[in-house]
C-alpha cells in the first residue's frame, strides 16, 4: 500500500493532468525554482532521480527563457529571419550537467547550447505566442505528473526483493492514478483506460497482442509472405536481424535497428493471418540456439506462448523507439532549417508554424535522455546498445523520412492490397494531408520566388542535415517540391508520431521487458515460471514510457493551426478549413471501423478518433513532436 504522502502527491498530479485543478501557467510559474539553483541543489542523486531533476531543470529553464524570449522577440520579428544558432554536438558536462555525456548526430547540426538558458530562449522564438500558450497550459502539468510517477516507482526499491511483475503492477496502477483515470482514488474515471492492456490482463491475450501489432507503429514493419505461412499466416513481423534480398529501404533500416539491439533481447519473428477486422497472431519463433529459431504456437504450453509474445513485443519496443527518435530528429532539423531561412511574415512561415511548437525543445530532451554517450536510454539506462551506431541509424531514418513517399513511410508500397486495419487506419489521413499541402505549395510559390525563400530553405536543409535531396523543396513551378516536404512533415511528425501513444503498453509485460534472455530456460522447457528481481532498467523504462506517451489534455492537434498569414489569401484560408474538415471525416471513418468498446481486450487506435470521442487520457493526433 502506498504511503499517504505518495497517494496525496499522485492525486494532486492527477488533478493537474486531468484539468480538474486550476489552469497551469502563471500560478505555477510564480513558485518555479530558478534553473541555476535547481541544478546546483538537486543534480546529485540516484540515476532515476537524476532523470527527473533534469526534466524539472528543463521546465524551470523553459519558463525563465519564455520571459526572456518575450522581451526580445520584437527585434527578431523586425529583422525578418531568426538565425537560431546550431552546432554539430552538445557536450553536456561542459554545461554543468555531468549526468550525461556528449550527443552528436552524424551529418546533422542541432540547436547550439552555449548554456541551457540561451538555447531554450532561441528555440522558443519561432512561434512564441503558440509555444507560450502551450507551456502555460500543458508542460508544467506533465512535469508534475512525472515527479509524482517517479515517487511512486521509487517504492519499487524500498527493499531488494521487489520482482519484475510487482514493478509492472505498480507502474500500471501509478500511471492510472497520476492521470486521474483510477476511479477508486480520484472519482475521475474515463470510459477508456490509460493503459489499454492493463484491465484484466488484456495484454496477455492473443487478440490484444495481435491488434497491438496491426493497429500501432509495428504494422509498418510487417512484410507480406510470398506464400501461406504457419496457421494460414499472410504477414511476418521479422525481428530476426536477417535481411531479405530486394528488401525495401524501410525493412533495411528495421534490420539495422534489430542488429543494434543488445544481445539480452532475444531475436524473434511473429506470423500473422490477415482478417477483415485485424491480424491474428498464429506463431512466434524465438532465436534460442545459435542460428536456430524455436516455434511457439497458441495451442502450446500457455506460459511458453505468453513469454514468446513478450519476447517479440520487447524487441518491437526497441525498434519502435529507434524510429521514434528519428521522427524527432527529422522534425527538429526541418523546423530548424525553416527558422533559419523563412521570414516571420512569410506564408511559408505560416504553413510550418504549427509544426514548430516545442519541436526543437523536445529534440534537446532526446539528445540528453535518449542519445547521450552515457547514462541515456540507449547507452545503458534501459538498453546497452552501441550508441554510436544508434545515433547514426537515427540520422539515416530521418533522411528516409525526408525523401520517401507516404506509401514507403507507412510500409505499404509493396502490399497487394492495404488492409483497413493497417497502422490503426493511418492511411486514411494521407489524402487530406496531400491535398492540403498541394494547395499550400501552389499558393506560396510566387511569394517564395520573389524572396528566393525556397532556395534559402533548401540551403539550410542541406547544411543542417544529411538530407542529400534537400533541393527537392525548390522543384516544380506549382510548388510541388515544397508540397512534398510539407506533406512529410505533417505525416511523420503528426500521424506517424501519434502512433507512439501505443508505447504506453510497454508499461505492461507485453512490450516492457528491458531484457528477455532470461526467458530462455522457460522457452526451452527447463524451467517453470519467470519473475526475477527488478532492475533499474525496468523502472527507468516505465518512467520513460510514461513521459513519452502520457500526452496532454486538450492540446492543439494536427490541422488546428493557426497558420499565420493564411487569412490574407482566400484560397489558403479555405484550404485550412477544408483540411480540418477532411481530417475530421477521416477520424470518423477510423472510429466507425474499429469502434470504441474498450472491454473487448483489443488494442484500439483511439488516438486517431474524433476529438469528442471517449478515449484514453492524452490521446489525440499530435500537431508535431511536442512530446
Amino acid at each position: 500500500m502506498a504511503p499517504a504522502r505518495l497517494v496525496a502527491s499522485l492525486l494532486l498530479a492527477g488533478a493537474w493532468l486531468a484539468g480538474s485543478s486550476r489552469e497551469g501557467g502563471a500560478d505555477h510559474a510564480d513558485t518555479c525554482v530558478e534553473p541555476t539553483s535547481l541544478l546546483q541543489t538537486r543534480a546529485v542523486g540516484p540515476l532515476l532521480g537524476d532523470f527527473i531533476h533534469f526534466v524539472e531543470f528543463l521546465e524551470a529553464v523553459q519558463r525563465t527563457a519564455l520571459r526572456q524570449a518575450e522581451s526580445e522577440i520584437g527585434s527578431f520579428v523586425r529583422s525578418g529571419v531568426f538565425q537560431m544558432p546550431v552546432a554539430p554536438e552538445i557536450n553536456w558536462p561542459a554545461l554543468g550537467i555531468s549526468h550525461f555525456g556528449i550527443t552528436k548526430y552524424p551529418g546533422f547540426d542541432i540547436p547550439k547550447v552555449n548554456n541551457a538558458l540561451d538555447a531554450v530562449v532561441d528555440v522558443l522564438k519561432y512561434n512564441l505566442s503558440e509555444q507560450a500558450d502551450f507551456i502555460a497550459k500543458h508542460t508544467s502539468k506533465l512535469t508534475l505528473g512525472l515527479v509524482a510517477y517517479k515517487e511512486a516507482l521509487d517504492a519499487a526499491f524500498v527493499n531488494g526483493t521487489t520482482t519484475e511483475n510487482e514493478v509492472f503492477e505498480l507502474a500500471q496502477v501509478s500511471a492510472s492514478i497520476v492521470t486521474g483515470t483510477e476511479e477508486l482514488l480520484t472519482g475521475q474515471a474515463r470510459k477508456a483506460p490509460f493503459i489499454q492492456g492493463q484491465a484484466d490482463r488484456a495484454w496477455d491475450t492473443d487478440t490484444f497482442a495481435s491488434t497491438l501489432i496491426g493497429n500501432s507503429l509495428l504494422a509498418i514493419f510487417l512484410e507480406e509472405l510470398p506464400e501461406e505461412g504457419p496457421g494460414g499466416a499472410t504477414f511476418v513481423l521479422d525481428f530476426s536481424g536477417e535481411i531479405q534480398n530486394g528488401a525495401s529501404r524501410l525493412q533495411e533500416l528495421k534490420v539495422r535497428a534489430v542488429r543494434n539491439a543488445p544481445s539480452t533481447l532475444l531475436r524473434a519473428r511473429g506470423f500473422l493471418k490477415n482478417t477483415h477486422r485485424g491480424p491474428v497472431l498464429t506463431q512466434v519463433q524465438v532465436g534460442l540456439l545459435a542460428g536456430e529459431f524455436t516455434r511457439f504456437n497458441p495451442d502450446g504450453p500457455a506460459e511458453q506462448w505468453s513469454v514468446a509474445k513478450q519476447t517479440l513485443g520487447a524487441l518491437g519496443q526497441f525498434v519502435v523507439e529507434t524510429f521514434h527518435t528519428a521522427m524527432h530528429l527529422f522534425g527538429g532539423s526541418s523546423i530548424a532549417a525553416a527558422q533559419r531561412s523563412l521570414p516571420f511574415d512569410s506564408l511559408l512561415h505560416g504553413a510550418l508554424s504549427p509544426s514548430a511548437t516545442l519541436t526543437a525543445f523536445t529534440l534537446l530532451e532526446q539528445a540528453a535522455i535518449l542519445h547521450s554517450s552515457h547514462n541515456s536510454a540507449f547507452s545503458g539506462m534501459i538498453w546497452d546498445a552501441n550508441i554510436t551506431d544508434q545515433v547514426a541509424l537515427s540520422a539515416d531514418i530521418a533522411d528516409f523520412f525526408f525523401k520517401s513517399s507516404p506509401e514507403e513511410i507507412l510500409g505499404m508500397e509493396r502490399l497487394k492490397k492495404v488492409p483497413k486495419w493497417w497502422l490503426g487506419g493511418a492511411p486514411k489521413f494521407v489524402k487530406p494531408i496531400s491535398e492540403f499541402s498541394k494547395v499550400v505549395g501552389q499558393n506560396v510559390v510566387k511569394e517564395a520566388a520573389d524572396g528566393d525563400f525556397l532556395e534559402k530553405l533548401s540551403v539550410q536543409l542541406f547544411s543542417l542535415t544529411s538530407f542529400s535531396d534537400a533541393r527537392v523543396v525548390t522543384q516544380g513551378s506549382a510548388g510541388q517540391g515544397f508540397s512534398k516536404f510539407f506533406s512529410n512533415v505533417m505525416l511523420v511528425c503528426g500521424i506517424l508520431h501519434t502512433a507512439i501513444f501505443a508505447t504506453r503498453e510497454a508499461i505492461t509485460p507485453l512490450m516492457g521487458r528491458a531484457e528477455t534472455a532470461g526467458f530462455a530456460p522457460v522457452l526451452l522447457g527447463a524451467q517453470i515460471g519467470y519473475n526475477p528481481s527488478a532492475q533499474i532498467s525496468q523502472v527507468f523504462g516505465a518512467l520513460l514510457n510514461f513521459a513519452t506517451a502520457a500526452g496532454y489534455d486538450a492540446a492543439p492537434e494536427l490541422g488546428d493551426g493557426p497558420y499565420p498569414g493564411f487569412e490574407r489569401v482566400p484560397a489558403l484560408a479555405r484550404a485550412a478549413a477544408k483540411f480540418q474538415s477532411d481530417l475530421n471525416a477521416s477520424r470518423q471513418d477510423v472510429l466507425e471501423f474499429f469502434g470504441a468498446d474498450y472491454g473487448k481486450k483489443v488494442f484500439l487506435p483511439a488516438f486517431y478518433y474524433p476529438k469528442n470521442t471517449p478515449k484514453p487520457f492524452g490521446y489525440g493526433i499530435v500537431a508535431t513532436t511536442y512530446i
